[in-house]
């Protein structure tokens, strides 16, 4: 037989065979194209891992057993599905033991069991779906997680299209022919009532050379009746806008480019997206999410909060970290749902609601490629990191980037396997098609699921993948996929079912009406940590502000010596009670870190990630980085329907109280008096800069010994430029154990250990001490000194170039631009 391979010249655009048991028998064209994708599934003439008809047999009757097994226990109508199967079962083992069985029976008993396996998978309840909307794209010309949403990387082609008969027939529907330029279209959405529809679109008259040419190029986001008509553009202006989805409350969150800022780990310009929120007619549109770098996916849970993925790499490795948080629809509460300190999978995109479930369908992907890879079954009740919490529910295709390569498109690949303590074992399909993907599951139950699906290898970063490379199917989790639509032209992705569907409670805003742009914090007890505190007094906590990168390349310029480092500045301190509790006021709109200080005013444990309020917030967590499944140690009544609340955030459960935190005086000592303002940090502390900062404590008592003329161990610590710094900061700033992707030690990750970052983890700390040349330092010279090490031993408190300059000389700048 001769080898059958994917491609344009390969698939021919037919309807697909009829499912359904009371549908007229599927015509000549239609059989021919499901049943070429039955044998690319078995491998029937494939060039790798051929497989035989009487081994595909086999396989397929497993499968189809396993289901049947499954809707009769679920209580399918079912009537001769059974007994058919068990009748090409016994024709199979017949055949097995027929040494003159010949390939013509083998192939027709092959058929016929594919025949009977769909119908009995359309056969299922689950199955009968209705119209599904999706859309047609072409992958943009650069694959990579952010890159896949800019529109200065779409490619022109496709539209909004409805499969009104999927099993029945392939023939889609366009709503948008004729409406819009040509253009790339994305990522659409369903009303809850099943009448409207989103989706984000780029005019794209031409496809773009490079991912640089066309930065005037922007997704927008379009909303039309569900038949096509009223077509009307929601969103304007120079940003991308994308992922919309409908809230039960009747406004729409999506993701957008207006938060502003870059990333900080690789060529640019890759602006940065995060969660925006707008009203039902477009206006009022504003970011509602202050993390510093991308966002993606958002999605409603069954009780109403938003999941989504958040790339959480403050000061830890860029590869990592692109994984699963939750948040209130207002902005407010954002929490660790799945991974944050997991590195395999790599990623979990496109999070999606189970209908009646608690657990959560997503994408386990890869980092230097667009969205792509194995769906998962997530329960969070089994834990909120690495494995355990994960079943596969497409486990013919490996995690992309951690467990299997990605290719780059040419001779290279993109591996990072630190993460995979044992590689599995690679599943037949894998061998098959090397590189073979999924992507977009809409879940039907835990057991079945829309998806896109690819033969083709996806491609990684800086290439482009194929444009037909993904068609639609119906699968299920015992390992039967059906092919419901595929273009032969371009890629068919985002299913969603075209009809009504039970809405999510609209959960209130946690923030109450604030006059100042302002909340609160209430931390119940700092000493609630994993790992554990060392057994010493916290007296304080600081806040440090993380600061979005504005200028787009990384390192240019950098920040300090921490590799693609975010900007920081510190807004100072507040106390901790003697029972571990503090209660504060702090910015909303704005990224914060926050670091637990014993009474030398010295880090204890970092935070790396980030928290933000929004304005008259009220925000609460247990402890630092306590054990995940503890309880609150002391218990705390809440109320309904006034932000209270359980559950994680930042790495730790949070327990948010009810706003603003009524009748909880006896909880904590924190909360028998008003909530502490923050005392301000040193002088050169905000905006951050060493050289006011540092520079006048090594004057006053280092630089007699350690200038040029006399650089005592060879160490110079003037202030005198050296390159980017000064003398005394390319001296010093080695001797400080900072975080920073690829710094030594492993960077301590994925968990931060007590005492190992900052000024109680670093050399330098004792050249500031009496056992260094009986050096004294006033207590206020310690607290710059130990504040610049505990901020991660940066120079500069700006990308600005020109700030940079003024800051070199030792001049006062007014602040960042974008906080």
């Amino acid at each position: 037989m001769m080898p059958i391979k994917l491609g344009v010249v390969f698939w021919v655009a037919l309807p697909s065979l009829i499912a359904a048991r009371a549908a007229a028998p599927p015509s000549a064209d239609e059989a021919a194209q499901v049943e070429r994708d039955w044998r690319m599934q078995d491998g029937i003439g494939s060039e790798r891992k051929p497989t035989t008809y009487a081994a595909a047999i086999e396989l397929t009757l497993q499968r189809g057993e396993a289901l049947l097994a499954h809707l009769a226990a679920t209580g399918a109508p079912l009537t001769n599905e059974p007994a058919t199967w068990q009748a090409l079962r016994g024709q199979w083992e017949r055949l097995a033991t027929d040494p003159k069985a010949h390939d013509a029976q083998w192939e027709d008993l092959w058929r016929r069991v594919h025949q009977a396996r769909r119908r009995i998978v359309f056969a299922s309840p689950l199955a009968k779906t209705g119209p599904i909307l999706f859309v047609k794209q072409v992958p943009s010309v650069f694959s990579h997680q952010l890159t896949q949403y800019y529109g200065a990387c779409a490619k022109p082609g496709g539209g909004v299209f409805v499969l009104d008969k999927p099993g029945e027939s392939a023939a889609a529907r366009e709503l948008t022919a004729g409406k819009l330029p040509l253009g790339s279209y994305q990522t659409p959405d369903v009303s809850y009532d099943g009448k409207r529809v989103l989706f984000a679109y780029c005019e794209t008259p031409t496809s773009p050379p490079n991912r640089t040419t066309h930065l005037d190029r922007f997704y927008h986001i379009y909303e039309m009746n569900s038949d096509g008509t009223g077509l009307r553009q929601l969103t304007r202006g120079p940003f991308d806008d994308f992922s919309p989805r409908y809230l039960p409350d009747g406004r729409i969150i999506f993701i957008s480019t207006r938060r502003g800022g870059f990333h900080r780990c690789g060529a640019g310009p890759c602006p940065v997206y995060t969660l925006a929120l707008m009203n039902a007619d477009g206006s009022d549109p504003r970011p509602v999410s202050y993390h510093e770098t991308h966002e993606w996916d958002p999605s409603v849970l069954n009780d109403g909060r938003i999941i989504y993925t958040r790339w959480d790499y403050v000061d830890r490795n860029a590869v990592f970290y692109q994984q699963l948080w939750s948040v209130r629809p207002d902005g407010s509460d954002p929490r660790i749902f799945y991974g944050n300190n997991t590195w395999n999978p790599v990623g979990v995109w496109e999070a999606r609601a189970i209908p009646g479930s608690s657990r959560v369908m997503a994408t386990a992907a890869a980092h230097h490629a667009m969205t792509a890879g194995s769906i998962i079954l997530l329960d969070v009740a089994k834990g909120v990191d690495y494995l355990d919490p994960i079943m596969r529910l497409t486990p013919d295709a490996l995690f992309p980037e951690s467990e299997a390569p990605v290719s780059n498109g040419a001779k290279g690949f993109w591996h990072a396997p630190a993460g995979v303590a044992k590689r599995p074992a690679t599943p037949p399909e894998q061998e098959r098609w090397p590189g073979h993907c999924y992507r977009s599951p809409w879940p039907l139950s835990e057991k079945f699921f829309l998806a896109a699906y690819s033969y083709q290898a996806l491609i990684g970063e800086p290439n482009a993948n194929p444009p037909n490379m993904f068609g639609l199917y119906l699968v299920d989790a015992f390992g039967n996929k059906e092919l419901l639509h595929r273009d032969p032209n371009i890629s068919s992705i985002w299913p969603v079912p075209l009809r009504p569907r039970p809405m999510p409670r609209a959960i209130p805003p946690a923030a109450e009406a604030a006059e100042k742009p302002e909340g609160t914090y209430f931390l119940q007890d700092v000493y609630a940590s994993s790992p554990p505190l060392p057994k010493e007094r916290v007296t304080r906590l600081r806040i440090v502000q993380v600061l979005p990168k504005t200028t787009p390349h990384i390192n240019h310029p950098p920040v300090g010596l921490p590799n693609a480092s975010p900007g920081k500045q510190v807004l100072g301190t507040v106390p901790v009670e003697a029972d571990g509790s503090a209660y504060f006021r702090a910015p909303a709109g704005i990224a914060l870190a926050f670091q637990a200080l014993d009474e030398r005013g010295m880090a204890v444990q970092v935070m790396r990630s980030v928290s933000y309020l929004q304005p008259g917030e009220n925000a609460s967590c247990v402890g630092c980085h306590e054990p995940r499944s503890a309880p609150p140690t002391t218990p705390l009544p809440l109320r309904e329907g006034a932000g209270g609340g359980l559950g994680r955030a930042n790495g730790a459960i949070t327990l948010t109280l009810p706003s603003p935190y009524k009748g909880q005086a006896g909880a904590a000592k924190a909360l028998l008096r008003p909530p502490s303002a923050i005392e301000p940090g040193p002088d050169g502390s905000k905006p951050l800069s060493y050289p006011i900062l540092v520079q006048p404590v090594l004057d006053k008592h280092c630089v007699a010994c350690h200038s040029n003329e006399k650089p005592e161990g060879k160490v110079v610590l003037t202030g005198e430029p050296e390159g980017h710094y000064t003398k005394s900061y390319n001296a010093l700033a080695r001797r400080v154990s900072y975080a920073a992707w690829g710094a030594p030690r492993g960077n301590c990750e994925p968990l931060a250990k007590p005492d190992f970052f900052g000024a109680r983890g670093s050399p330098a700390t004792k050249t500031f001490t009496e056992a260094h040349y009986n050096v004294k330092l006033s207590p206020a010279e310690w607290e710059r000194v130990v504040t610049w090490m505990d901020a991660n031993a940066l120079f500069y408190g700006t990308f600005d170039p020109a700030d940079q300059t003024r800051q070199l000389r030792g001049e006062r700048i007014k602040g960042p631009a974008l906080e």
